[in-house]
């Protein structure tokens, strides 16, 4: 059933993808991605500096009173376990569970597991409010159809309160509160280690109470990474020529979060994320041939990373 459910996601993210270069037209995005050439070397400099800014975020995240993974090892699993979720359609948080998994014989999963639940819940967090910022300009600037604004709207207004309570329940023994209603269901598998549960759960509300310093920190590291991402936007316009304004790769970047977001459920976003591309490039009056270009340039950023993260899974073994 999984692998049936896997493969339907696939098929359907290839399709949209195969639509997309049909009608758009592969040649002129081909051009430009070819145009970049050693272009693709700062690109990726730029990658690996928000690879590093999110290692240091997740690093902040850990009880600073237990001893953490040094750098080196927390950047691995990062970079490793993000290459299996892009390749899953549980994404995100297949991602998760493959780290949780590799950090096994460096630290607690009692340790482990709540830096890297307050990490990714402050990381959705930051993304939420540069989605908002994002959208708020792009109303104001720009004359958007009231469908997109029903659209925009309704992504951030329920992407806001999931994150809220979320956040909430994460002071308020989310893990056990789960576990207990399991056992209403007649579910005891995970009964015998209701201990680490409740251990996750203290650790996890202790940061937010005890840890303020980390918690800004790592918000500001995630912002920043955010930030770098958009400056790759900026680049590659800037190198293939089709140079444009700050304000217009934040509007892009920003902006694809939340079609990104909605369409978690696709691996690695194939076919979403380049049509959210050309679509964003149409809003913001530029063509659907640079978006598709620009999208297929960052996919290969991304391919890149990806198999890096593969190689150090490899290398650890």
């Amino acid at each position: 059933m999984k692998n049936a459910r896997r493969a339907l996601f696939w098929a359907i993210g290839l399709s949209l993808l195969v639509v997309l270069v049909y009608q758009v037209g592969i040649t002129a995005a081909w051009i430009q991605v070819k145009q970049m050439g050693w272009g693709y070397v700062p690109i990726l400099l730029i990658a690996l500096s928000w690879h590093v800014s999110n290692t240091w975020a997740w690093a902040v995240c850990f009880d600073r009173d237990q001893t953490r993974p040094s750098f080196w090892a927390l950047f691995r699993t990062k970079m490793s376990g993000e290459a299996v979720g892009n390749v899953t359609p549980a994404s995100h948080v297949g991602g998760e569970v493959a780290k949780v998994y590799m950090l096994r014989d460096r630290v607690e999963v009692t340790q482990g597991v709540p830096s890297l639940v307050v990490n990714k819940m402050i990381e959705l967090a930051s993304g939420l409010v540069y989605a908002l910022v994002g959208a708020g300009v792009a109303v104001w600037m720009f004359p958007l159809s009231l469908e997109i604004q029903i659209g925009l709207g309704s992504a951030l207004f329920l992407g806001t309160v999931g994150i809220v309570a979320a956040m909430v329940s994460q002071r308020n023994n989310t893990f056990v509160w789960v576990l207990n209603v399991l056992q209403k269901l007649r579910f005891s598998f995970l009964e015998s280690r209701r201990e680490k549960f409740e251990e996750i759960d203290r650790t996890i509300a202790a940061f937010y109470r005890q840890n303020r310093l980390g918690f800004w920190l790592c918000l500001v590291l995630h912002v920043l990474s955010w930030v770098l991402g958009t400056f790759e936007v900026y680049a590659i316009l800037y190198l293939i020529e089709q140079p444009q304004p700050f304000l217009t790769a934040f509007l892009l970047m920003s902006l694809s979060l939340v079609i990104n977001t909605a369409f978690f459920f696709i691996p690695s976003g194939v076919g979403v994320f380049e049509s959210g591309h050309v679509f964003l490039f149409q809003l913001l009056g530029l063509t659907p041939e640079l978006g598709l270009g620009v999208a297929l340039i960052r996919r290969i950023r991304k391919i890149f990373w990806v198999a890096f993260g593969f190689v150090l899974m490899v290398l650890k073994r």
